[in-house]
Parts: C-alpha cells; sequence; structure tokens
C-alpha cells in the first residue's frame, strides 16, 4: 500500500502494529509525530515569505503557525532596514519612550515586539519558517507525507511503542533508532538541495538573522 495520504498512513501503521483496534489512537500517534517533527526540522519547504507584514504599534502578531524568524526587514523606508533579534531582556533595557523606526525586535508568548516603538506605519518582509500543516480528514498529505512518508511511519510507531503494554523494548529501540535516522536524512537532503553541495563561506560583520541567503 503507498502511504500516499492520510487513510493509507493510518492504515499502514495498523498493518505493522498488526493491530486492528487503535483507529482513534493512531491519530494520536500522528499528532504526536508531527508536533515533534514541527519542533526538530527547519527545512526550505517549512519556509514561508510574508511580503507584506505591517508593523504599526509595539507589539504584532505571530503569524499563524509561526516556528522562527529566518529574516525581518523593513521595506517600506528609503533603505531596507533589516531588523535585529534580540533577548526579551535586552530590549527591555532600551529606552520605551523612544519611536521612530523599529531597529530590533523579539519574542514574548505569541507576539512580535518592537523597539523603538514605531512613529507610523512600516511594512516589512518576513520570512519565518512554518508548522507544515496537520494531516487530518480535510488534509490527505503535506510535504512531509508526500517526499518523506517514512518520518510519519516511524514515527506514529514508536509512539505507538511507548503507548502499548507489553511491547518489547527491543522494538521501541528500533522503532525509535528508525524515526531518527529518518529525520536526519531528511535534513541532509536539505542541506544538499539548499547549498547545491558548495562549501559554506565564512562572512564577517554580517548579523545572520538580517539575511535570507545564509
Amino acid at each position: 500500500m503507498a502511504l500516499d495520504s492520510y487513510t493509507n498512513l493510518k492504515t499502514a501503521i495498523a498493518n505493522f502494529l498488526a493491530r486492528d483496534d487503535l483507529s482513534s489512537e493512531i491519530d494520536d500517534f500522528i499528532d504526536l509525530t508531527e508536533a515533534d517533527f514541527n519542533r526538530r526540522l527547519r527545512i526550505r519547504a517549512m519556509e514561508t515569505i510574508n511580503s507584506s507584514f505591517t508593523i504599526d504599534s509595539a507589539t504584532e502578531s505571530l503569524p499563524t503557525g509561526f516556528l522562527a524568524a529566518r529574516s525581518f526587514v523593513i521595506t517600506s523606508t528609503n533603505v531596507a532596514n533589516p531588523l535585529q533579534l534580540v533577548t526579551p531582556y535586552h530590549l527591555a533595557d532600551m529606552d520605551e519612550t523612544q519611536s521612530g523606526t523599529p531597529r530590533t525586535y523579539t519574542i514574548q508568548d505569541s507576539l512580535f515586539r518592537f523597539q523603538p516603538e514605531p512613529d507610523s506605519s512600516y511594512t516589512a518582509r518576513l520570512v519565518y519558517y512554518k508548522a507544515l500543516d496537520s494531516l487530518s480528514g480535510s488534509t490527505a498529505d503535506n510535504h512531509i507525507l508526500t517526499y518523506h512518508p517514512d518520518v510519519y511511519l516511524y514515527g506514529a510507531l514508536y509512539f505507538a511503542s511507548t503507548f502499548i503494554r507489553g511491547m518489547d523494548q527491543g522494538s521501541v529501540a528500533q522503532f525509535k533508532a528508525q524515526y531518527e535516522a529518518a529525520l536526519k536524512q531528511v535534513e541532509a537532503a536539505d542541506q544538499i538541495d539548499k547549498y547545491n553541495g558548495a562549501p559554506l563561506i565564512q562572512r564577517s560583520g554580517i548579523n545572520i538573522n538580517n539575511y535570507d541567503n545564509v
């Protein structure tokens, strides 16, 4: 059976486990796998570009599914202004009475917080990593299931093995090893595709948070 849909994935998991009584639990195992790889993977398929992000107050809501910023640049000024990511503690030490073109930002809870506070409305280009769509009845596949179905299969089998009472520890270790290997292969393939095998060149004096091509 091809692992090309949510339904077929669930059937394959049940077949590997030789169980036909875990239908609802298999949904949970898939959810746990998705939560895990969304925390750990940062690949090109997860990159999203918002070229019209509006900054017109001291705080702005994070985009839906936001995981991490790759670059953040104000583009509506005469010269593009890359925003520097700082810690919340660093931002708290800044003069909060200032206003002008934001130069720094931090992330607190579900918000971006900027300093200085914007004195007008600015447009920015935000490149960020977004969580991959979860599989469900209405979402039959996504990038991972299409190109790396073994991540889903072995991840779900690993989480299932920690749930099923009496599962021997050898099987648990095997599924975990297969899942970890699949994740590493996804990352390795993405790095090869991203840089085309070219060696990385270190640049001095460049803040990597401000550029897309690093």
